[in-house]
């Protein structure tokens, strides 16, 4: 998007594998991306600043070449195991006529730098001896922090004429699980035990592995194991903000057999995550499961609970039941709205205290908008209705059209129509928004700005999404007009007219002439002088209203 007045351009680059430019893990001082050689941007424009910075990157002036510090990329401590790691920031690159907003978006590929490893060496798990053929048997699942094809890829047993083999699956919350499965019929009394190894392996050339040594006991067989009458697998969809003790399942399996032999306990299996069984309650004598603790879709959206129930007689065959839990997404969010100044290095900007002033003065005017705007669903950032530190932008008076005075950046943790965020700006028309990128604004200046008539405008950034109903932000926003020596001093009086007594002595008064300059500071320190070669001289008293000047026949006598 370039607009032609004002030369302001913006890009937006999306990095991804294909390009040589998308980063690897790195250590030390990693060369990232060449902006201003990518976008072939003009070496005029030698000054840079990084706004939103991640992972600290740093622009080099002259080539705008990006690094990364000494600390260099570790993908696994930016993003964990989201299966895509994005860094995304904004780069202002400016120069005395034109502004130039790249967006850049790096895609961090994986490096294969960590190696499959177990919870513990040794792993006990028990078979009944009457487990029917396909019985599976759920193990602890190596922990590969790596992701996609350099994660985890297999595990399998060491002895290949065991009569187990192990399965490798991805469960419906995106984690890894693995099962021992009985390929044929135990026999108690010919073999009570099995020692056996097991390998993880993930893909890389020669592939990083780790070992565990796997301890199957056979017991003695029980007739009957408990049922789950909705079987093996049990989905169930939950609001987020469902309140807590709601009940999710009656999951209720059943043993034909009496006494404690068909006495059902319930518990989690050793696969269910600690947040699973921090957020869930499985009641043990009833296998009511229910909620224990607050879900929130935008930090997770999908559970997978492994429910096993067993009965107390000797040597307990379990019964194991996967419960999906899938979270549904509520508007419970308000759009966040983030203001930063656009400015560049040596040009004024607004100190915290003039941002404290300008934020009290701008309270009545924000309220005003609000009421204006009918705001009754609307909400304040944390803390006071005043405009957060660094809300404050200070503008040139003589700033072109469409020059930009900050970037907006709106977001949204909700997801769909609950996500989408539209945003607005009000307060004066000297000033609109303009659209960047997706959920990011510039606010340009929309006319001239003249400081001796408006010296600081109250303006409100108002955040809305899409969802039902709506939820709304509203956040103010401070302008303020910097002087520029634009007005000529004019006098009181277009025309002084002064009597004077013929041979006055040096020194005597004649006249008090007056002339006022509205700009601020040495721009309005007004100077006097004469212009028709006269041999006369004026001297300057100082007085509270106005400079009053006196007029000598010879220059050479001086006035305290």
């Amino acid at each position: 998007m370039k607009d032609a007045e004002s030369g302001f351009e913006c890009h937006t680059m999306k990095v991804t594998e294909t390009n040589l430019s998308t980063l690897k893990e790195s250590n030390g001082d990693q060369e990232v991306l060449e902006i201003l050689g990518m976008l072939q941007l003009e070496m005029s424009l030698k000054q840079h600043v990084i706004l939103k910075p991640v992972a600290q990157p740093h622009v080099r002036e002259g080539d705008g070449q990006l690094t990364f510090g000494d600390a260099g990329l570790d993908r696994e401590r930016l993003c964990g195991p989201s299966p895509q790691c994005v860094l995304a920031f904004d780069v202002l690159s400016f120069s005395q006529e034109q502004f130039r907003l790249v967006h850049v978006e790096v895609e961090v590929r994986d490096v294969n730098d960590h190696a499959p490893r177990f919870p513990r060496a040794q792993i006990p798990v028990e078979v009944s001896e009457g487990a029917a053929v396909g019985t599976r048997i759920p193990l602890e699942v190596p922990v590969d922090e790596d992701v996609g094809a350099n994660g985890l890829q297999s595990v399998r047993l060491a002895e290949p004429h065991s009569p187990f083999r192990v399965e490798l699956q991805t469960r419906a919350d995106g984690a890894r699980c693995a099962d021992l499965v009985l390929l044929r019929e135990l026999d108690r009394e010919s073999q009570a035990a099995y020692s056996l190894e097991l390998v993880a392996r993930d893909s890389s050339r020669p592939p990083r592995s780790a070992m565990a040594a796997l301890s199957v006991r056979v017991l003695d067989a029980n007739d009957h194991s408990p049922a789950f009458p909705r079987g093996a697998v049990a989905e169930v969809e939950l609001a987020e903000d469902a309140p807590v003790g709601s009940l999710l399942l009656d999951l209720d399996a059943a043993d034909p057999d009496e006494g404690p032999n068909g006495d059902v306990v319930f518990s989690f299996g050793a696969r269910t995550p600690p947040e699973a069984r921090r957020l869930f309650r499985l009641d043990p004598r009833s296998g009511r499961l229910s909620l224990a603790g607050p879900v929130d879709f935008e930090r997770q959206d999908t559970y997978e609970l492994d429910v096993r129930a067993q009965d107390r007689g000797p040597g307990p065959p379990a019964a194991t039941c996967k419960v999906i839990v899938r979270i549904r997404d509520v508007n419970d969010n308000a759009p966040d709205i983030a203001v930063t100044p656009l400015a560049a290095p040596g040009a004024p900007a607004a100190s915290a205290t003039s941002a404290a002033n300008a934020a009290n003065a701008a309270n009545a005017a924000n309220a005003a908008n609000a009421a204006a705007l009918g705001s009754t669903d609307a909400t304040w950032p944390e803390g006071s209705g005043a405009p957060e530190a660094g809300a404050v932008s200070l503008v040139p008076e003589g700033a072109a059209r469409e020059s930009p005075v900050a970037l907006v950046s709106t977001s949204d943790k909700d997801s769909g129509a609950n996500g989408q965020v539209r945003c607005a700006l009000y307060g004066h028309e000297h000033f609109r928004l303009q659209l960047a990128y997706a959920g990011s604004y510039l606010v340009v200046t929309a006319a001239a700005l003249d400081r001796e008539r408006i010296a600081e405008y109250n303006l409100t950034l108002v955040a809305e999404d899409r969802g039902a109903p709506a939820l709304r932000t509203l956040r103010p926003y401070t302008v303020r007009v910097g002087d520029e020596n634009d007005n000529a001093p004019l006098f009181t009086r277009p025309l002084y007219e002064v009597s004077v007594r013929e041979n006055n002595p040096p020194g005597a008064y004649l006249a008090t002439v007056a002339a006022r300059d509205p700009d601020l500071g040495r721009n309005g320190l007004v100077t006097y002088r004469l212009l028709d070669g006269t041999t006369a001289e004026w001297r300057a008293l100082r007085g509270s209203d106005a400079r009053r000047w006196l007029l000598s026949p010879r220059g050479e006598e001086a006035l305290d």
